[in-house]
């Protein structure tokens, strides 16, 4: 039974995504964005602590008693069930906090404008690494924004055709 909770509560941890170079959440799905040209002056790697929602430690909480409860018999039970849930609520938030926090990239843009940006962004390992002196887009949509490698677009379009209205 605490196995069946623990993995449970595991996967339902480890299933949150969180947006980067190539994961866009579904809210940005249709969503247009303003996009800016501008070059990377600097990056470093930054530590992004993640949302701790409390299911780990209720997980935990609930593992540790059921756990606890198994030892011992009658007050001895109730105190094993107590100390199990305490324990078991420490490790179950450490746990989720452990499962949330994740790598980032911080970077340092100038704009084709020459306004200087830093964005704290998440890093994938099988995302493109971005690195000083890069050609990148910045992608803001409302107060989120994000970086993309720009090198594989052109500097130069001609005007897009439009259409014409005629009354």
């Amino acid at each position: 039974m605490k196995k069946l909770i623990f993995m449970i509560g595991f996967l339902a941890l480890a299933a949150c995504e969180t947006p980067s170079q190539n994961v866009y959440d579904y809210r940005e799905a249709g969503r247009s964005v303003i996009v800016k040209f501008g070059t990377v002056v600097d990056v470093r790697p930054i530590k992004i602590k993640g949302e701790n929602t409390g299911a780990g430690a209720a997980l935990g909480g609930v593992a540790g008693a059921t756990a606890g409860a198994q030892m011992g018999s009658g007050d001895g039970q109730i105190a094993g069930a107590a100390a199990g849930a305490i324990a078991g609520v420490v490790v179950g938030a450490i746990a989720e906090q452990a499962l949330q926090d994740s790598q980032g990239r911080e970077f340092t843009v100038v704009t084709e404008e020459g306004k200087t940006l830093t964005i704290a962004q998440y890093f994938k390992k099988d995302e493109p690494i971005i690195e000083k002196g890069e050609r990148v887009m910045v992608q803001t949509s409302g107060s989120y924004q994000r970086i993309l490698p720009a090198e594989h677009l052109p500097e130069q379009i001609k005007r897009p055709k439009g259409i014409k209205v005629i009354d």
